[in-house]
């Protein structure tokens, strides 16, 4: 069963680089928690430079482990990583203001068309624009396939279950969709290999 480790943050302060920096430390600091919880490891709370390396497509991995597989994604006020034993992808926004042309380059027709009909209102159209946006980082991330993928390639379905709550299908088939928007508002998307039934959240203060 996947897990999912993520903190709320405060910004240290105003400059750019210094938050950064703090989301970087976070993410780091989830890993190594997740690696002595979920996965009985004992590693340092603060991960040596090169515990965690990247492979040609930008994914990250880790050398000495390569039967864990984890992704780390931060946003606005959060940091977050998943574990699986098989490949998985995480993305994080806080629904507000984006450039309206990501909306041709980064969505589908059908996926267009579901912006067009559930974003009613402004604050609407901006959650679903990312709750798109990040399925999307969330399958690049996934597969590895780096930051020059066609997004529109693929694309993200919603379906009403009985219970109310959205079925979230990918065009590929291999892949498994889950999505989950968080008490202060961020949007979580989640893409893993199958099979997969539910998640485990844990809100890790640090």
């Amino acid at each position: 069963m996947p897990i999912i480790y993520y903190t709320y943050y405060t910004p240290v302060s105003s400059s750019v680089t210094a938050v950064s920096n703090q989301e970087h430390r976070l993410g780091r600091q989830l890993l190594a928690a997740g690696l002595n919880n979920f996965f009985g490891l004992s590693v340092p709370k603060d991960l040596p430079p090169d515990f965690v390396q990247l492979k040609p497509g930008g994914k990250p991995f880790l050398p000495d482990h390569p039967e864990i597989f984890f992704n780390i994604t931060h946003c606005k006020g959060l940091a977050a990583c998943a574990f699986h034993h098989h490949p998985i992808g995480i993305d994080a926004e806080l629904p507000g203001y984006f450039p309206e042309i990501l909306i041709r380059r980064a969505l589908a027709e059908p996926e267009q068309q579901i912006l067009q009909v559930r974003g009613r209102t402004p604050a609407l159209r901006q959650e679903w624009f990312y709750r798109l946006w990040t399925l999307k980082e969330a399958y690049v991330k996934c597969s590895g396939t780096g930051v020059d993928t066609d997004l529109t390639a693929f694309s993200f379905s919603f379906t009403q279950q009985k219970s109310g709550a959205p079925k979230i299908l990918c065009s590929d088939s291999s892949i498994q969709v889950f999505q989950h928007q968080l008490n202060q508002g961020q949007v979580l998307s989640i893409c893993c290999k199958p099979p997969v039934d539910r998640f485990s959240w844990v809100e890790l203060p640090l």
